[in-house]
């Protein structure tokens, strides 16, 4: 039955590219080919998409730039918060590979910047380096990316944020948004216009807030500031361009739930607005779990002409990261060295939890003893994420007569630190105000990280067949230093083998062009592991993947669309073992919220497609579609070889209508996510084993937005008044929006924002 579905999808899909085509024929105007960003890729050897503006608007600017992508083919972007204000539940997969909690198998780069990773351990999402008004687009590429991209994670795929260049015209912008849940953001923008006869630059700023969608009173909420600034320099032979980004976030956060939560009550996370005095009910209380983060990100690019068929660019860059994470522990912590005496440094040989203290302030450790005139107590437990990174990437391009040949090497150095500290909470009976000096330190871990790249790419092209071939390798050391016990320090190497690429790109005509691809992707073992005391490091390999695309695309005068078959083997797949649960509450002890373990492999295949196509004056439509088949290859560790892989969605179809007369604007998006299986360990249900479960309900979650903008003309002050309403999830639907295995994000409700922009 689902196969005749996929047929049948795909036969749709093929009847309307038909009468599409059919059109574009018929509106061909003789023009000649100009070579366009379109959302359907650039003309390479590997499946690749862009966003547009209409994707944009179909955002609140107070949403998180990670949304923009989600109506991309291949991609499903899920978030906890109805503005994406919480990285903790901030999940993104693409063919079967996922940035969630657990896993980051996805590269992020800002403007061919690494972002540093997506752990919410010391990671940055795009979100934390770009506002949506200063993005010019996102470039995807699905499975094999381009061979320079600088990253560590980018086993199925690269997500590279673009920002925009600043204005050739001197002029200043203000936007204010309110909105559902409380929501209001403040934007300002200024460009200088062309200064110096060869400089162009921007400064802007942001300041948003929500609350939480779920509940009301003390639900937790959302705070944002945001700054950026952008130049750009053209010189006789070369251009400088220099950004900056500073992003301070204070995000409380949502936690998953199970798929029997989610039937019993979809508006409900677990996680409390009210303060009660009971630590056993108030360790759910909203406003405790929080994400805090603050990051710097400095990048100094400079391109130039070396001769006149040798082009170089070399970016070095700087970022800085500090931040915290808060939870709310309904107990007390007695660490004690192997003599038995009280340590407030380091795990310790023995741990002992109280809830009660008698009235000289001593803790009650029998858990049998009288505590009808003791006082309880609880803890604010802490963990302090800072990282410093210095990095540069170089790129050399050389130009012949019938080939292009590109070398390249990225080098950085990451030091990081993570602290845990607990603080005692002083009446609990009142409110989490803490003690600021911590009665314990569980751990303080520095972790050192050194990476090179280096790649080599020749591109041969023989008339309308152009040739791509690539190898890249990747040298990695990390190394952790425990500084409270140096028997847990240790050393880590990641390196990879050569990594092979080939493609090929032939134009059967100006628009029309098929290609085909094959790259080996890597990951290193990432830094987070070592955070785990005990893990066994050597038993651990490198994640590795085999990547194959064969695809076409059309460019037309009014149509553009491609479609691409891919086949990818994942191999040495590592996953995090759910932290511990006590009565479905976390186990604050635990050093990492769990073991990673290699579960074997995954194998998938598939179809993505996508349409562009501007059918009338004013309007244009635009579609895709994915069809996606992942399985496990092996039977180890609890999962079972041909089985789904978990939280992965097999079918999606997006489709958006929209309209811009230059004045008035309107657009609505609707997509479709077939039901798919959100577990895939193996668990007893009543007495029996059982593999792929908790069927996750389909959805379809409609979009909409309308805008209008008016040139000021003969105005010594204003430019222009632009007016924009978004509205997201129309019908109001209740559904599941990602997660991770066996533990799922509730997806918000109707949400709507209004801004006013002011052009000076």
């Amino acid at each position: 039955m689902r196969r005749w579905k996929i047929n049948a999808i795909t036969l749709a899909i093929t009847a309307v590219v038909s009468s599409v085509l059919q059109a574009e024929q018929m509106q061909q105007s003789g023009e000649e080919d100009v070579e366009v960003l379109s959302v359907v890729g650039k003309r390479v050897s590997y499946a690749n998409n862009s966003t547009d503006d209409n994707m944009q608007q179909l955002q609140a600017p107070i949403a998180n730039v990670l949304d923009l992508v989600n109506n991309l083919p291949g991609v499903n972007v899920g978030q906890g918060d109805a503005f994406g204000s919480d990285d903790y539940t901030t999940t993104i997969s693409m063919r079967g590979f996922v940035i969630d909690r657990a896993d980051q198998q996805l590269g992020i780069t800002i403007d061919g910047v690494p972002n540093g990773g997506s752990a919410y351990a010391g990671g940055s999402k795009a979100n934390r380096y770009m506002d949506s008004e200063n993005t010019r687009y996102v470039e995807v590429g699905q499975g094999a990316a381009d061979i320079a991209s600088a990253s560590l994670d980018a086993l199925g795929g690269t997500l590279n944020f673009v920002s925009a260049n600043p204005d050739m015209q001197r002029g200043a912008k203000v936007g204010i948004s309110n909105g559902s849940h409380n929501a209001r953001r403040y934007f300002a923008r200024y460009d200088t216009g062309e200064v110096l006869g060869n400089t162009t630059a921007y400064f802007s700023m942001s300041d948003s807030y929500n609350s939480r969608w779920i509940g009301t009173g003390s639900n937790g909420y959302s705070e944002r500031f945001h700054l950026e600034a952008k130049s750009i320099t053209e010189l006789e032979r070369a251009r400088i361009t220099a950004r900056l980004s500073y992003d301070d976030a204070h995000e409380d956060n949502y936690d998953y739930r199970s798929l029997e939560q989610f039937k019993q009550n979809p508006r409900w996370d677990g996680l409390t607005s009210a303060w009660t005095g009971n630590p056993d009910i108030d360790q759910n209380f909203a406003e405790a779990w929080s994400t805090l983060r603050e990051n710097t990100l400095l990048y100094v690019k400079a391109e130039f002409d070396v001769s006149d068929n040798v082009e170089m660019a070399v970016t070095p860059y700087l970022h800085l990261q500090n931040g915290r994470g808060d939870w709310l522990p309904p107990y007390q912590v007695y660490a004690t060295d192997a003599d038995g005496n009280l340590i407030s440094k380091g795990n310790g040989a023995n741990r002992t939890t109280y809830n009660y203290v008698d009235s000289n302030g001593q803790p009650i450790l029998d858990s049998n003893a009288d505590t009808s005139g003791a006082t309880r107590v609880s803890s604010y437990r802490h963990t302090h994420y800072n990282k410093q990174r210095f990095g540069v990437t170089a790129n050399l391009n050389w130009t012949l007569d019938n080939q292009l040949i590109r070398a390249g090497v990225w080098l950085e150095q990451q030091d990081r630190n993570q602290i845990r500290d607990w603080h005692a909470v002083l009446d609990p009976k009142v409110y989490h105000y803490f003690d600021e000096t911590p009665y314990w330190v569980q751990f303080d871990d520095d972790y050192q990280h050194d990476v090179i790249k280096f790649y080599l790419q020749d591109t041969l092209t023989f008339g309308d067949l152009q040739l791509v071939l690539g190898v890249q390798q990747y040298l990695i050391d990390i190394e952790r230093t425990d500084n409270f016990a140096a028997a847990n320090n240790g050393k880590l190497d990641s390196d990879s083998d050569l990594l092979p690429s080939v493609g090929l790109v032939y134009r059967l005509n100006d628009k029309l062009e098929l290609f085909a691809g094959y790259a080996e992707n890597f990951k290193a073992i990432p830094d987070t592991i070592l955070n785990t005391v005990g893990q066994e490091f050597a038993e651990l390999e490198a994640e590795t993947a085999d990547n194959f695309d064969l695809g076409l695309r059309y460019f037309g005068d009014s149509v553009n669309l491609s479609a691409t078959y891919y086949k990818v083997k994942f191999n040495n797949r590592i996953t995090l073992l759910a932290y511990s649960e006590i009565d479905d509450l976390p186990d604050y002890l635990t050093e990492l919220d769990g073991t990673f373990v290699n579960v074997g492999g995954v194998k998938s295949e598939g179809l993505e497609t996508s349409l562009e196509w501007r059918f009338a004056p004013h309007f244009s439509l635009t579609s895709s579609l994915t069809l996606n088949n992942a399985e496990y290859s092996e039977t180890i560790n609890g999962y079972r070889a041909g089985d789904k892989v978990a939280a992965i969605p097999e079918q999606m179809l997006v489709a958006a209508l929209n309209y811009n007369d230059g004045s008035y604007r309107a657009g609505i998006s609707g997509k479709y996510t077939a039901d798919y299986y959100g577990a895939a360990k193996r668990a007893e249900v009543n007495g029996a084993n059982v593999w792929n479960r908790d069927s996750i309900p389909s959805s379809t979650i409609w979009n909409a937005y309308f805008g209008y903008r008016h040139e000021v003309a003969n105005s010594d002050m204003f430019r222009f008044v632009d007016l924009a309403l978004t509205l997201n999830n129309l019908t109001d639907q209740t559904y599941i929006t990602g997660g991770q295995e066996g533990a799922y994000l509730l997806g918000a409700g109707r949400t709507a924002s209004f801004t006013v922009s002011l052009g000076f």
